[in-house]
């Protein structure tokens, strides 16, 4: 597990990252490796030449830019991919931190034993995904199958929409897609060219599925029943789960 730091105050900075190394050294079953920051613009320079980790420790107040605009910077470079974690000494983002995803809120000061539980609890959440490669171009970006919305079959590829409002234009067929996909139960195919998570599907309209980004999905008429069936039964399995 790669842990980002970046607070451009030093003795925070060294502070969140003994804090950090004393949790590695509690967890050795992560593997974590710690990197740190003072300057937020080197760490998105970071991000882009080397990749994104897997937390991010975010101060807020920071010279010329929030740590929030910082998050808004790392979602567009990992998507969903980077868990965040703010650590800051004001309430009055907390509202536009959670917008963004982030996983905690930490006000300082915090103890160390708070930031422990944040940790743990994105590492647990980690645990629970399903990370698939997807090719666009010369790129390939790993993501989280259960933050995707729906694949549309498009244009000889394949456009994926993921939760955070990014749009994967993948060099594949929607068979490939979905040969992925089957590794994640509450996928299901609509037709010829879609693919859709049942968990993002907010209404079951009667000719469309009304997904959770408020797109619309055309459901073919002789399909209608069969996946209207599919999402109860999806959602009677889930309601039973342990």
């Amino acid at each position: 597990m790669n842990i980002t730091i970046c607070d451009d105050i030093e003795s925070e900075l060294e502070s969140i990252a003994g804090a950090v190394a004393d949790y590695a050294a509690a967890h050795p079953e992560l593997s974590v490796t710690i990197n740190r920051f003072s300057n937020p613009l080197d760490m998105l320079d970071d991000m882009s030449k080397n990749g994104v980790p897997d937390i991010a420790l975010l101060d807020i107040f920071m010279p010329g830019i929030l740590g929030t605009e910082v998050a808004k910077e790392i979602r567009n470079i990992s998507g969903d991919n980077t868990d965040i974690i703010f650590l800051t000494t004001s309430v009055d983002f907390a509202v536009e931190a959670f917008a963004l995803h982030a996983n905690d809120y930490l006000t300082k000061p915090y103890t160390a034993e708070r930031l422990a539980e944040a940790l743990d609890r994105a590492a647990e959440r980690r645990k629970k995904r399903l990370f698939v490669p997807i090719t666009c171009g010369r790129d390939v970006h790993r993501i989280d199958l259960y933050r995707v919305l729906y694949a549309e079959a498009r244009n000889h590829g394949v456009e994926i929409y993921l939760k955070s409002g990014m749009t994967l234009n993948a060099r594949m067929t929607l068979t490939d897609v979905k040969n992925l996909f089957a590794q994640a139960d509450g996928f299901i195919s609509v037709g010829a060219s879609y693919i859709v998570n049942l968990r993002c599907v907010q209404s079951i309209l009667q000719n469309d599925l009304l997904m959770t980004n408020g797109k619309s999905v055309p459901v073919p008429r002789r399909l209608r029943n069969d996946v209207r069936e599919q999402y109860f039964e999806f959602y009677r399995r889930e309601a039973t789960k342990e």
